[in-house]
């Protein structure tokens, strides 16, 4: 009698799945009810027992089913995030190999594939930071402003903004002007703010260095706010150069749970965050603002990376080719005397392929057992270096947009 479900499974199924297999077999011994125990067969079936056992059947067919299909949604799950991972591996590498078209349409796919959005998402957003990152080192304004409209509907969040020269070097830094602030960011700070307008008004690229500001208060940090986002409107680069410390008074002005009337303290924090490229302290900052105020984290201003955090020496070049020989003489000489080694890669935008290995080998040895951080880096560079370190974890943080 039970003959006719079992032959509704096809053979190839049940062979795909063990698990599946184990469960099958365990409806089957199961213990009869005491209600049916010992009972003897007294002749032909009545239609009353034969609709007892269709219903029986019925529902071993369901279970069996049901069984069978959980196991298939959980491979599928399991094999569509491998296969993400896959093509994002498989980009990199492509990249590294200077085949960028070939990379973004492999990436494309990744950051397209359907998945569940209960579940973990970030092989799939790192698949749109590398595409990301492909159109910006390409210098293609129009793709990228493609990609980053379909980017913020996909995860519903602000879009990252393209800078015309952020993927160029920053050799020629010691020729933009630098303008500094001093002293107390507070509302009664205008004056000190409007000299600092004045001063960039007949320039296009300028660095302003935050290390004296020493004290803030919210209404100080919306009018900086203010200023910055008009020199953003008025087609300016500006770059943040020691920030650190006001960062860390900032922490102290926000509490999450607390709305201020004015969130300009939360939103300059976020800004210097992301530019620094403190990937963690960015997305927490994200997330305590989210949680206050019951909005989505505020868009960029468009600010250029911050410098000037960074030991110059160990500031990795653009491009980093094979062989790797005169990068490591450089960078031994100057990690000599660190206790820890922080390799900076705000500019770096490529690693060939066949340099990643013997470049992560001399870092390993120049390292002698301190710790290395690789800081600011794209992802293009980050899954490669890790993909060829194999099991061994590399401490990397990513630079944003």
């Amino acid at each position: 009698m039970l003959g006719n479900p079992v032959e509704r499974i096809t053979l190839s199924r049940i062979r795909s799945h063990g698990c599946a297999i184990v469960k099958f077999l365990d409806i089957f011994s199961k213990q009869a009810p005491d209600s049916i125990k010992n009972v003897r067969s007294t002749g032909a079936p009545t239609v009353a027992e034969r609709q007892a056992t269709s219903r029986k059947i019925d529902a071993i067919e369901s279970e069996i089913s049901a069984e069978l299909d959980r196991h298939d949604a959980a491979s599928m799950e399991s094999s569509l995030a491998s296969h993400i991972e896959q093509q994002i591996a498989e980009a990199s590498i492509l990249y590294a190999n200077r085949q960028p078209e070939s990379a973004s349409a492999l990436l494309l796919n990744a950051a397209q594939q359907a998945t569940d959005p209960w579940n973990d998402r970030s092989a799939q957003a790192t698949a749109w930071q590398m595409l990301l990152e492909v159109a910006s080192f390409s210098g293609d304004q129009t793709h990228f402003e493609e990609l980053v409209l379909r980017y913020a509907e996909q995860f519903e969040t602000s879009p990252p903004q393209w800078h015309a020269n952020q993927h160029k070097t920053l050799s020629t830094t010691a020729a933009i002007p630098m303008l500094a602030f001093r002293g107390k960011l507070l509302g009664s700070s205008s004056p000190a703010l409007t000299q600092l307008s004045q001063a960039a008004a007949t320039i296009s690229q300028l660095t302003l260095d935050l290390r004296n500001v020493t004290e803030i208060d919210i209404a100080g940090c919306s009018a900086l706010l203010a200023l910055l986002s008009n020199w953003h409107r008025a087609g300016k680069q500006v770059r943040i150069e020691h920030a650190v410390g006001l960062q860390d008074m900032l922490r102290t002005t926000v509490r999450q749970g607390r709305r201020d009337d004015d969130d300009a303290a939360w939103r300059l924090l976020i800004e210097l965050l992301r530019i620094s490229g403190d990937e963690v302290g960015y997305e927490d900052a994200c997330v305590a603002y989210c949680l206050t105020y019951e909005l989505s984290p505020p868009a960029p201003l468009g600010l250029v990376i911050s410098v000037g955090e960074a030991v110059p020496d160990l500031l990795l070049p653009e491009q980093i080719r094979y062989p790797v020989d005169d990068l490591l003489v450089r960078l031994r000489a100057s990690t000599k005397a660190l206790e820890a080694i922080v390799l900076n890669g705000r500019q770096l935008r490529l690693i060939e392929f066949n340099a990643a290995a013997p470049l992560l080998a001399g870092v390993a040895d120049l390292a002698q057992g301190k710790t290395v951080e690789w800081r600011a880096m794209p992802h293009l560079v980050s899954v490669l270096l890790q993909l060829i370190s194999g099991d061994r974890k590399l401490q990397i943080s990513h630079r944003m947009f």
